[in-house]
């Protein structure tokens, strides 16, 4: 069974829901200082998690805007082609199909000769567990075999994880536990059918859609929040060091030398 990540990155389109400024005036979007820090998050946090994954079978599709600046286009092209080679696929797309419809082609295009799919929602600032696409193929096949009567796909939720919070030079970290949050969110279905994690919001999931909530003593993601978040910056306060998770997210090895890390009590 294919595993599909689902990105989007910097894509220019009117979403309902709380969307942040930027995210609704092109000019804001594409600001070179902008870009630059959002390609900081996704090279330093995103990339990295998925090339530390214990298990490498699977792909990254990202979706980014077809008005994206040249320089950050080829800077997204050569950052996925440098870390995840051919299993990398970035798709530039027009504003005038939401997110959902590009996604929907992309996997019709390049994987309908699958039976199932697994497509996974990962945002362009957000984190694995190294362990994540491992543990999730395990789980995806069980959604295969163990439907109940009716159920055309079903979705999975693993609901502990972390946030990060980058503010002022400074890195805070909370413990995370929410089920159908938008990290890592995945949905199981046929490869050729219209079932689409970008159709629906996450919060419904388990309420709209039948879904399998996964809950550990361990994190899965890490939820990065910052000054350009296209999301609301709420989180659970329940600290956590960057030591006692590290195992989980090497990535924080250099995360660490870079940002003063900030103890919470």
């Amino acid at each position: 069974m294919q595993t599909i990540y689902q990105t989007r990155y910097s894509f220019f389109h009117p979403s309902p829901g709380w969307r942040s400024t930027a995210s609704k005036e092109k000019d804001l979007l594409f600001d070179a200082a902008r870009l630059e820090r959002r390609a900081y998050f996704f090279e330093k946090v995103t990339l990295r998690s998925l090339a530390d994954q214990s298990d490498p079978d699977f792909v990254l599709n990202v979706l980014a805007s077809e008005d994206m600046p040249a320089p950050f286009a080829r800077r997204l092209t050569e950052a996925c082609k440098d870390v995840l080679g051919e299993r990398a696929h970035i798709v530039f797309g027009s504003s005038d199909a939401p997110a959902r419809v590009h996604f929907r082609t992309y996997l019709w295009g390049h994987h309908s000769a699958e039976p199932w799919c697994t497509q996974v929602v990962l945002d362009d600032d957000d984190a694995l567990a190294i362990d994540f696409n491992e543990r999730l193929k395990a789980e995806a096949e069980a959604v295969v075999n163990l439907r109940s009567r009716g159920e055309k796909f079903g979705c999975i939720s693993f609901a502990n994880g972390l946030t990060a919070i980058f503010r002022g030079g400074t890195l805070e970290m909370h413990r995370l536990s929410k089920p159908a949050i938008n990290l890592g969110l995945a949905i199981v279905a046929p490869s050729n059918s219209r079932y689409n994690l970008f159709d629906i919001s996450h919060n419904n999931v388990p309420r709209e859609r039948p879904t399998r909530v996964i809950y550990s003593r361990t994190p899965y993601y890490i939820r990065a929040l910052h000054d350009d978040n296209d999301s609301r910056g709420r989180y659970q306060e329940d600290p956590v060091s960057p030591d006692e998770v590290v195992k989980y997210f090497p990535l924080l090895k250099d995360l660490v030398t870079e940002w003063t890390v900030r103890e919470c009590q």
